[in-house]
């Protein structure tokens, strides 16, 4: 698993899911075979080497012993005119052989987080090249972006962001929205998600990990991550993760082993 604010990459044997839909755009590639996906548990199986799922689209996978890679974005997506695909075909593009290729190391432990990142970027052009995103944030939300990472674990209120960047509250929570294609409360869920995986990384348990990334209990992030995820927070405990955790002037790469 390779972590960044907003996407996550997991190559490696497939787990299957429970019927589920989150935020973010999700990218499934069988890598020795096709899996089973579909679209809601009232929804017929269908089997494919490929699957593009949009946000907030209900689905399920069954990957059948097969070895998957799953593409999680949720920043800084800016539309979300997607539709989820299924069958997709995007990894017979040509262009998509360089990815394959990132994939195929990551699976031997032969990636690191910045190949991992520019193998996500990769994917999600070729899968969904109608995922643009704007070359640059609007200052005022790029600076509350830059305070968040400056203080982790912190909960600030829209006002409190607002006030920082000399905006009112519901100027910003607008705008906030509009440049990041998610909701102010959704990124600071995904931030408590990293700080979990991250403290998971570090050797904490799955209940300590909770606490320290600010849910109530173990039963809240559980819900969260499997709403996000379609699986349970253990499956953290069975992984190698990586993950890139941003602050103003000293970007990290923590590595946990299995």
């Amino acid at each position: 698993m390779f972590l960044w604010h907003g996407r996550a990459l997991i190559v490696g044997p497939g787990i299957d899911s429970s019927p589920h839909a989150h935020f973010a755009v999700q990218l499934t590639l069988g890598l020795d075979g096709p899996f089973r996906a579909r679209r809601g548990s009232d929804q017929p199986w269908l089997e494919t080497r490929a699957a593009v799922f949009a946000p907030n689209d209900a689905h399920q996978i069954d990957c059948g012993g097969a070895m998957l890679a799953h593409l999680f974005v949720e920043m800084p997506l800016r539309q979300q005119a997607i539709a989820t695909v299924l069958p997709a075909q995007y990894h017979a593009l040509p262009h998509f052989a360089s990815i394959r290729h990132a994939l195929d190391s990551a699976r031997r432990g032969l990636l690191d987080v910045e190949g991992a990142e520019r193998a996500a970027a990769q994917w999600l052009d070729c899968a969904v090249p109608q995922a643009y995103s704007p070359p640059a944030y609007d200052a005022r939300i790029a600076g509350a972006l830059e305070w968040l990472a400056a203080h982790p674990g912190s909960e600030p209120s829209g006002a409190i962001l607002a006030g920082q960047v000399h905006l009112s509250e519901s100027r910003f929570t607008h705008l906030f929205r509009q440049q990041t294609g998610m909701s102010l409360s959704r990124y600071l869920l995904w931030m408590r998600l990293l700080s979990g995986v991250a403290a998971v990384a570090r050797g904490a348990s799955v209940t300590a990990a909770a606490h320290e990334a600010g849910f109530a209990d173990l039963a809240h992030m559980s819900r969260s991550f499997r709403s996000t995820f379609g699986v349970m927070p253990s499956e953290l405990q069975k992984m190698t993760i990586a993950f890139k955790q941003m602050s103003q002037r000293d970007p990290k790469m923590m590595v946990k082993s299995d």
